[in-house]
C-alpha cells in the first residue's frame, strides 16, 4: 500500500521503538516517520554520552580509606577513654564501700564496754555485735564483685553499604520473548545485642519511689539493732535504751527511755492492741501509748536466743537466732499458747540462718542467708499450711530486712551493697535501685509511703 503524502494529526506518539505499528496507532506520514527516525538518533547519542561520562566517573572515583581508618582511630580513642573513666569510678566505689565498712565497724567496736556489771543481755548484744562484725569482714575479704562480659552492638558504628540496585527494565525487543520479569529481592537484617546483666525489668526511672532524698526525716542516735515497726497511727523505734513512737507528721508522740532490754526486733499485734518487744532471751509486750511494759510467758526453748518476730491476725512468730533456727507459732487469745513448732529441716539448709521475718496477710516472708556460700533468698511461704509459695535469690551479704507491700508484693533493703528490692507477688524482681547510704530497717507506711531506717535517720519517701 503506497503512503498518502497528506498529513494526519497524532494525539500521542510514544517514542520507544522505531516500530510504528506498535507506537503509533494512527497513520503515520513520510514527514512523521522521518521525525521518529531522527529523533531515536539524537537520544541515542545523549544516552552514548551519559553511559560514558559514568563509566569515566567510576574510573576516577577515589575512596578516602585514610580518613574513615581517622574517624576509626578517633571513635577508638574516645571508647578507650570511656571505659577508663567508668573502671576508675567503680574502683573508687569500692574503695568508699571498704571505707565505710571499716568505719562503721570500728564505731561500734568502739561502743562496746567491758562493764562487770553489765546485764546478761547487754552481754548478749555485745556477743552478737563481735559476731556481726566478724561475718562482715570475712566477707570484705572475699567479695567477689559480678564482672558483666562487655557487650557491642553492631550498630554503634554504622557503614551502610551503598549498593545501586539496577533495575533490569526489560526493553521492548526482550519483551517479544520473555512475558515475566523476576528480580532478586536485598534484605537487611541488624543485629541487637543486648547489655542487660539482669534476667528482670530493671530500670531507675521505673521505680515507684524518689530514693534520692527522703521526703521527710528524723534524725536518731545510732542503734545497731534498727528494730522498726508500726501500726495503724504510729511508728515505734528503737534509739539505743530508748522507745519512740512516732506519728503521721513525724512527730514524737510518745517516748519510753532506760529500757535496756536491748531490743533486737519489733511488731505489731492488732489482736492484743500491744506491740511486741523481742530480746535475745524474753518477749516483752507494750501498750501503743508506751505506758506499760508487761514480761511474757513465752520462754526460751532448749536455750535457743530469739532473733525476730511477726504476727498476723491471731498468732505471732518468732524465730531463733544461729544455725539450725526454728519458728514457733503462738496463739495469742484467750492467753499466749505454744501452737506450732516448725523445725530447720522445713525452713533452711545446713549452714543457713533465719535472718528477718514479716507476716502479711496469708503470708509469711523470710529471708534466709546461707553462711557458706554468702549468698541470701527471700521465701515467701503460707502461713497456714508453711508451703513454700516462692523462693528468690537476692545477693550476697547478711544485713537484709524485708516489708510486705501493697497486692502481696515485698519491698527489701541491702545494707551491704546499699540496694532497694521491690519483688512482684509471682517471685519475681521488679526493680533494684541504689540507695545513698547504707539502710539497715523498712516499713511500708501509710499513704503509699515507705520508711527506712539508716545509722542516724528515719527516711521517709513518697510514691511518685
Amino acid at each position: 500500500m503506497e503512503l498518502s503524502n497528506n498529513t494526519f494529526i497524532v494525539d500521542k506518539c510514544q517514542r520507544e521503538s522505531i516500530d510504528t505499528s506498535n507506537y503509533c496507532q494512527d497513520i503515520l506520514s513520510n514527514d512523521h516517520l522521518k521525525e521518529h527516525v531522527e529523533q531515536c538518533q539524537l537520544e541515542s547519542l545523549c544516552i552514548a554520552n551519559d553511559i560514558h561520562q559514568v563509566s569515566d566517573r567510576l574510573n576516577k572515583i577515589i575512596i578516602d580509606e585514610p580518613k574513615f581508618v581517622k574517624n576509626l582511630e578517633e571513635w577508638r580513642n574516645e571508647a578507650h577513654e570511656l571505659i577508663d573513666k567508668f573502671c576508675k569510678l567503680k574502683h573508687d566505689e569500692y574503695i568508699l564501700i571498704i571505707k565505710e565498712e571499716i568505719e562503721q565497724s570500728q564505731e561500734r567496736i568502739s561502743s562496746l564496754s567491758c562493764d562487770q556489771d553489765a546485764s546478761e543481755d547487754y552481754i548478749e548484744w555485745v556477743k552478737y555485735t563481735i559476731q556481726s562484725i566478724n561475718e562482715q569482714l570475712n566477707q570484705l575479704e572475699q567479695i567477689q564483685p559480678k564482672f558483666s562480659r562487655l557487650k557491642l552492638d553492631e550498630s554503634l558504628i554504622d557503614i551502610r553499604s551503598i549498593k545501586y540496585k539496577l533495575k533490569d527494565d526489560l526493553s521492548p525487543l526482550k519483551d517479544l520473548f520473555s512475558s515475566s520479569l523476576s528480580s532478586n529481592e536485598l534484605t537487611y537484617n541488624s543485629l541487637s545485642m543486648s547489655t542487660s546483666n539482669f534476667e528482670l525489668n530493671q530500670s531507675e526511672n521505673n521505680c515507684l519511689f524518689d530514693l534520692k532524698s527522703p521526703k521527710e526525716k528524723v534524725k536518731f542516735q545510732c542503734d545497731y539493732w534498727y528494730s522498726l515497726s508500726r501500726n495503724e497511727t504510729h511508728i515505734i523505734l528503737c534509739e539505743k535504751s530508748n522507745l519512740y513512737l512516732i506519728d503521721k507528721s513525724l512527730k514524737i508522740s510518745n517516748k519510753k527511755s532506760n529500757l535496756n532490754i536491748s531490743i533486737k526486733d519489733i511488731c505489731w499485734s492488732k489482736i492484743l492492741s500491744r506491740f511486741i518487744l523481742i530480746t535475745s532471751t524474753n518477749i516483752y509486750t507494750i501498750d501503743d501509748k508506751l505506758k506499760s511494759l508487761e514480761l511474757s510467758p513465752i520462754n526460751l526453748i532448749n536455750n535457743y536466743k530469739w532473733e525476730r518476730g511477726t504476727c498476723s491476725d491471731t498468732s505471732l512468730f518468732i524465730s531463733t537466732f544461729g544455725d539450725y533456727p526454728f519458728i514457733l507459732e503462738y496463739d495469742l487469745l484467750p492467753t499466749i499458747q505454744l501452737n506450732k513448732r516448725w523445725q530447720t529441716s522445713i525452713i533452711c539448709q545446713d549452714n543457713e540462718i533465719i535472718n528477718d521475718i514479716k507476716s502479711q496477710d496469708i503470708d509469711l516472708g523470710l529471708i534466709i542467708q546461707n553462711d557458706i556460700t554468702n549468698q541470701t533468698r527471700l521465701e515467701i511461704r503460707s502461713i497456714k499450711s508453711f508451703q513454700t509459695i516462692f523462693s528468690i535469690d537476692i545477693g550476697q551479704g547478711w544485713s537484709y530486712r524485708c516489708s510486705p507491700y501493697t497486692n502481696r508484693s515485698w519491698i527489701v533493703v541491702d545494707a551491704y551493697f546499699n540496694r532497694f528490692i521491690k519483688i512482684n507477688n509471682n517471685g519475681t524482681i521488679d526493680n533494684i535501685n541504689s540507695y545513698p547510704t547504707k539502710l539497715f530497717n523498712i516499713i511500708y507506711w501509710y499513704d503509699n509511703q515507705i520508711a527506712i531506717r539508716t545509722s542516724k535517720y528515719l527516711n521517709i519517701h513518697h510514691c511518685q
